[in-house]
């Protein structure tokens, strides 16, 4: 027989929100990968309420809420939900987001011209409503236009964004190999003099040394992508270091102009299938393949890329900050793919020498000190934002276990 005091105990339980219920959720004994560059710790707990980590600490030490929901994770890992410096999103927003999440990419940027939608999601997202990864926005790529060509334009342009939404300011200049006009330095000088008006911070689209090196001493705060037709030299890394300028590799983004034409093994690999319908990979096989095996710039990419690699292990040995950026998604025809990219990404890093911790720093430490949000995300510390990925291997051990997620936290919440 039921003691009655037992039965009224369960039935105010039962009359309890779901939500109140589940408000605490305890990791515990897991290895932890904190992104600070903290050597892995063994046997931690992590305690997350109200999409926050609440507690973080050794197991013994680490007190167990009352009603909390406590899973076991011994012998898995943790790591910072990977933050993505420099992607694209644009229109039909969620769905990408989710793809992003659904990767283990909890933050991402989208640094193209983007509709007001992007904006939308974003407000939602900071009133709880997260359905894929956090967003933030450019919301307009200043580059070659004439309806803003003068620098008296340029700044009445960065105000008007800057009112409409956007998060960060972004130019672009680049050549196309001498195909395209460029951005003039005076009007860069506009732009970003403009930006730091609004106190935001500012990225570049560059290619070539001698635009970065313009774009680092009139005040840019990111570099979007790596310097790739030479060597960058000494004084140029002191240049980024006395500035505080931080790099985007995207080697991802230059593998992706050429390897199509390769045909890679990669592309038939489940982890890069989950998102691409039989249609689109039809298209990559024969179409994107065809073209690019024949693209009359084909050597340029491949040179670029080797490069970049060259400049990523100098700047990084050089004591340059890193923050993992791929130029993932935008327009459909890009196959820019979403997810796929940023793990590619951690694994060209590797290949071009960084170290697979100075890797996860970079997606975590590196990626949220860039874009200013430092305070709530990246590291896994106490008051922080709970998101986080749960791996079944060691990270550290080879960056490909990044790959193996059990699951992913965003906001303290199982994403599904």
């Amino acid at each position: 027989m039921w003691n009655p005091i037992i039965l009224i105990f369960l039935g105010a339980t039962l009359l309890l929100p779901a939500s109140t219920l589940a408000q605490v959720v305890v990791l515990s004994r897991a290895t932890v990968i904190d992104g600070s560059g903290t050597p892995a710790q063994k046997d931690i707990t992590i305690v997350m309420e109200n999409g926050r980590i609440r507690d973080i600490g050794p197991a013994p030490k680490i007190p167990v809420p009352a009603g909390a929901t406590v899973l076991d994770l011994a012998g898995k890992f943790i790591v910072p939900g990977i933050i993505n410096a420099h992607g694209h999103v644009g229109a039909k927003t969620e769905p990408q987001l989710r793809q992003y999440a659904l990767y283990g990419v909890t933050t991402a940027t989208s640094m193209q011209t983007d509709p007001d939608e992007v904006v939308q999601v974003r407000e939602a997202q900071k009133k709880g409503e997260l359905r894929g990864a956090r967003v933030s926005t450019v919301k307009y790529r200043f580059a070659p236009d004439p309806e803003v060509a003068t620098p008296e334009q340029a700044r009445a342009k960065v105000d008007q964004i800057v009112a409409a939404g956007a998060d960060y300011i972004k130019v672009w200049v680049d050549s196309g190999f001498g195909t395209r006009a460029k951005l003039s330095p005076e009007f860069c000088a506009a732009v970003l003099e403009q930006a730091r008006k609004h106190g935001k911070l500012t990225l570049a689209h560059a290619y070539e040394l001698a635009d970065a090196r313009m774009l680092v001493e009139r005040g840019v705060n990111i570099l979007g992508h790596n310097v790739r037709d030479r060597e960058v030299d000494g004084d140029f890394i002191a240049l980024l270091k006395q500035r505080n300028v931080t790099l985007n590799p995207t080697l991802i983004r230059d593998e992706f102009l050429f390897a199509y034409g390769d045909a890679p093994a990669w592309i038939d690999d489940p982890f890069f299938l989950k998102f691409v319908p039989p249609e689109r990979l039809a298209v990559l096989k024969t179409k994107i393949r065809d073209e690019q095996a024949k693209h009359p710039q084909r050597a340029l990419f491949k040179a670029g890329f080797e490069m970049n690699k060259i400049n990523l292990k100098k700047l990084s040995d050089g004591g340059v900050r890193i923050a993992l950026g791929t130029d993932s998604g935008g327009a459909a025809d890009r196959f820019f793919i979403q997810g796929f990219s940023e793990h590619r990404e951690m694994e060209l890093m590797v290949q071009a020498g960084l170290t697979p911790m100075q890797v996860i720093q970079s997606f975590s430490k590196g990626a949220s000190e860039s874009l200013g949000i430092a305070k709530d995300f990246g590291t896994l510390a106490k008051g922080k934002a709970a998101d986080l990925l749960v791996l079944e291997k060691n990270p550290l051990d080879n960056i490909a276990n990044m790959r193996s997620m059990h699951t992913v936290y965003l906001g303290g919440k199982k994403f599904e």
